[in-house]
């Protein structure tokens, strides 16, 4: 009886997992959020997932940027799609072409793979760390800056408004991140005798905002070899190139 309490938090978390399957019911769906639903799955699953990762060759630090950039996949598709579906004139993502979305997101999420491994080597996160941190980076670079001065301007007018906006940044910028350190298993996360001091927070932080940048500029000159990234066009006209 005694731990009975305890499976009440993941209860609900599991529970948490289905609530993104509501957004398929609006119209135009929004699909953008099945990415929590994908990071609750994974981290219920990730002692297994992690065995099947293991089996792949190569290393810790290998498995990780390949599990940042199967997230990071995952992750630009739904986005890519929620905005095919609106119909958006001004697409949210890194470009409105699908392909070319995807292989700037090559950079982007390579760039925070290479950030958390950095930090892992001297600090050690866990699973709901990981989300939070990612998702509060989420909240305050998103669009440079755009969400968290978008929430700035409702919550006067409209806070639930505004506080509804934050948690849906949060939940897909922390199950990006999240995805992909739980599919890594635990080796990624650092041992657990590593320090816990506070300053592995703001570091990682600066580390991902850095190294995306760093990453998506180094496919962009790397695009310019073989005739450099489409031109933006409509998403609705022009859906992958």
């Amino acid at each position: 009886m005694s731990k009975s309490p305890l499976r009440w938090p993941r209860l609900l978390f599991a529970s948490s997992g289905f609530i993104p399957l509501l957004g398929l019911a609006t119209d135009p769906p929004d699909v953008m959020l099945l990415i929590y639903s994908l990071y609750v799955a994974a981290w219920f699953g990730r002692e297994r997932v992690a065995r099947w990762i293991n089996e792949f060759p190569g290393g810790t630090t290998s498995h990780l940027i390949g599990c940042f950039l199967v997230s990071g996949v995952v992750t630009e598709t739904l986005a890519w799609g929620n905005n095919y579906l609106k119909a958006a004139a001004q697409p949210a993502l890194f470009h409105p072409q699908l392909f070319a979305d995807l292989l700037i997101g090559v950079g982007f999420y390579g760039g925070w793979a290479c950030a958390w491994w950095v930090v892992s080597r001297r600090f050690h996160f866990s699973q709901g760390e990981v989300f939070l941190v990612a998702g509060i980076q989420g909240i305050f670079f998103e669009q440079l800056g755009a969400v968290a001065l978008a929430m700035v301007r409702l919550w006067s007018t409209q806070p639930f408004q505004a506080m509804f906006f934050g948690l849906y940044v949060l939940a897909v910028h922390g199950s990006a991140a999240g995805l992909g350190m739980a599919a890594a298993g635990d080796p990624a996360m650092g041992s657990a005798n590593r320090s816990r001091h506070w300053v592995r927070f703001p570091l990682v932080i600066l580390l991902m905002v850095a190294l995306a940048f760093v990453g998506c500029e180094l496919v962009a000159l790397a695009a310019t070899l073989f005739g450099g990234l489409p031109p933006k066009r409509s998403i609705v006209a022009h859906p992958l190139w």
